[in-house]
């Protein structure tokens, strides 16, 4: 049974100080949206050490409710202390205010007051129902920041634009604050559409004494104890297995350490896939495997504004989910757009030094046969009464060291089920005859035996065993800026334009290019950013899109 924990328990190193946790800063393209569009977002470091390293290298970022209940989350690489990405909104959620929240692991060990909030407000025009709020909007007039107002000089060839126009924007910044702007980004979206809700929330201690999540410095990681399924004990120095399945399967071991905890590094795949963790066979235990839930899970409650819209916003609200809708209707996948991977066919051990195919030779009643009868290099022996695999080498570590036993990748340590598999079931069976060392493991060599319809050829799974539908990282969903557009194709976008790290030149300028969308009225261009000393920065201009000029 899989036992998700909302805390870790990983002891650290209690005599010496840990790294100081981040900080982020959070930036979106705007803050009013319309149920299943995307929110694009940017996020930079605001650890007032300009030269420590960097800690982490994943990003947590979730979609939530007041109540902290997750609607969609995804992980996000960071990389010289920043990071980008977009997540979409589900189609079934009520109007209301919701958060967008980020972090990263090692921030998980401050709470989730630490963490770095956005509130967003999503509308579902094909609902009725709308979220229950506890606070009026006066809420946001006592958090409101003192903001400085940045500095930036705009230029247009004009500021009214007909449909599908052209638009060239320059910008250049006029003070020193908005020159040394960080984490900054660029939108230009509908009148209304990039209102500020800010947060502040009461944060926690600024440091602990017990690490219970170790920072992501390498990738993605998958964490967890192992427990005696009877008495609830940890088991220490014990092998846990764990084998991702599919395309560029892999195999990943380790043992427990004296807390009885593991530890996996995983690699940068994305999207979801299945994972299949297994432990150390015991003779006289029933071994029981715990895995940490991958986002936060602790709660916290938010403020929760009641929706109230005035006549002005409804009518932007209404022009927004009218494009949403044209969007969804004339959404065409394009092949080019769709970038696939292709999958490696060869094993994490490379190349075998025998291969059995099955087909090539008379059927026989048991796999056991096909290894005492054929000439190959591994043979199923019996020591008090129990069958175990040896593999034939010259190598000293090949009497020494157990062989790694697999099925489809999955490491099987009892001989007597993997034997008990149809031989009618099994595509071939590869051998290495060599020492192999994964990961703090030796092992005499390997057993991987690879079924004909990748089910593992119908193999009993020890009760330890547990099936995980991994989600990793995010495939970015960049926002769709069109250059030119067939005639009958509406440009239906809310959010026209979006760059979440443009670089000012040596004049202290950038210059950038959208397109006007078919929807006529105001709209606006955005420009975000942090200053270490003034805080968070933001300007604002104003264009407009009519009929006809």
């Amino acid at each position: 049974m899989l036992i998700l924990w909302s805390s870790a328990a990983v002891k650290g190193q209690q005599n010496q100080p840990f790294p100081p946790v981040e900080k982020l800063q959070l930036f979106t393209d705007r803050s009013l949206y319309i149920s299943g569009e995307t929110v694009q977002f940017s996020v930079c470091f605001l650890n007032p050490d300009s030269n420590q390293p960097e800690i982490s290298h994943i990003l947590y970022a979730e979609i939530i409710s007041p109540d902290a209940r997750q609607l969609i989350g995804g992980k996000f690489t960071l990389q010289d202390q920043s990071s980008h990405g977009s997540l979409s909104i589900p189609k079934y959620m009520s109007s209301g205010f919701y958060y967008l929240r980020v972090y990263t692991k090692y921030m998980r060990n401050l709470g989730p007051s630490s963490y770095s909030y956005r509130c967003i407000l999503i509308i579902n025009p094909l609902r009725k129902d709308v979220l229950a709020g506890n606070d009026s909007m006066d809420i946001w007039n006592k958090l409101q920041p003192s903001d400085h107002q940045a500095s930036f000089l705009f230029k247009m060839d004009q500021d009214q634009f007909l449909p599908r126009q052209k638009v060239r924007v320059q910008i250049e910044a006029v003070d020193q604050a908005s020159a040394n702007m960080k984490g900054l980004c660029i939108s230009v979206v509908p009148e209304m559409a990039a209102s500020e809700y800010p947060i502040h929330l009461q944060p926690e201690a600024k440091s602990f004494r017990q690490m219970d999540f170790y920072p992501e410095t390498r990738g993605l990681s998958i964490s967890g104890a192992l427990q005696d399924k009877n008495s609830g004990k940890i088991l220490v120095d014990k092998r846990v297995n764990l084998s991702i399945i599919g395309e560029d399967h892999d195999f990943m071991v380790i043992r427990t350490d004296s807390q009885g905890r593991y530890y996996f590094s995983l690699p940068a795949y994305s999207g979801n896939r299945d994972l299949i963790l297994t432990a150390e066979k015991s003779s006289n235990r029933q071994a029981n495997i715990l895995i940490d839930n991958d986002f936060c899970t602790i709660p916290i409650q938010l403020p929760s504004p009641s929706l109230q819209l005035g006549v002005k916003e409804r009518l932007r609200v209404h022009k927004m989910a009218v494009n949403a809708q044209i969007r969804e209707l004339f959404q065409v996948d394009s092949l080019a757009d769709k970038m696939t991977n292709t999958a490696s066919k060869r094993a994490f051990y490379g190349f075998p030094s025998d291969v059995i195919h099955i087909d090539q030779y008379i059927e026989l009643p048991s796999l056991e046969e096909y290894f005492n009868e054929l000439p190959t290099l591994v043979k199923v022996r019996k020591k008090q009464g129990k069958k175990y695999f040896k593999l034939l080498g010259s190598m000293a570590e090949m009497s020494i060291y157990d062989p790694l036993v697999m099925v489809d990748w999955v490491a099987i340590e009892d001989a007597d089920r993997v034997l008990a598999l149809s031989p009618r079931t099994i595509d071939r069976i590869e051998v290495v005859n060599a020492p192999y060392i994964k990961g703090n493991i030796t092992y005499g060599g390997i057993v991987s035996i690879i079924s004909k319809q990748a089910d593992f050829g119908g193999i009993e799974f020890p009760e330890s065993g547990i099936f995980v539908n991994y989600l990793f990282l995010h495939e970015y969903e960049r926002p769709d800026v069109p250059s030119v557009l067939s005639e009958n194709t509406p440009d239906a976008r809310n959010t026209l334009y979006w760059e979440a790290r443009p670089v000012l030149d040596a004049n202290k300028q950038l210059e950038f290019n959208f397109m006007t969308p078919d929807t006529p009225g105001l709209y606006q261009i955005v420009i975000k950013g942090i200053n270490r000393t003034a805080g968070v920065i933001t300007d604002t201009f104003f264009f407009e899109v009519i009929d006809n000029l």
